[in-house]
């Protein structure tokens, strides 16, 4: 997938949370669709975007829309991680799959 351009001095801080959240959710909708570079590539940006909007200090006013922002993200990442972790265990079972093939030739081969 090419990198979305984003040019972070061009989002205002009060919509760079919920564009992270957006990267979020297309994270997790790409993830479903077993898209994974894409998840990478949009994570990266979610971090540059996150990293960005926390160099400037959090006021107490802003306080409690960032912790709501913050929850909604985490949760989209405990969905990402459970479909991370469900990706992984069938991709270590096709390559135990191959392995046993390969013995399998390997065995016949030197008959």
């Amino acid at each position: 997938m090419k990198r979305p351009n984003i040019v972070f001095s061009e989002i205002s801080r009060s919509e760079q949370l919920p564009q992270a959240l957006h990267l979020s959710l297309e994270m997790l909708r790409n993830a479903r669709s077993d898209n994974w570079d894409t998840v990478i590539s949009l994570e990266s940006l979610r971090n540059e975007l996150i990293s960005d909007y926390f160099s400037t200090p959090v006021s107490a006013d802003e306080a409690s829309i960032v912790a709501d922002y913050i929850r909604k993200i985490l949760d989209v990442d405990k969905q990402l991680i459970e479909l991370g972790d469900s990706e992984s265990q069938l991709l270590k079972g096709n390559l135990q799959k191959v392995a046993r093939g390969k013995r399998a030739l390997k065995v016949y081969g030197s008959m």
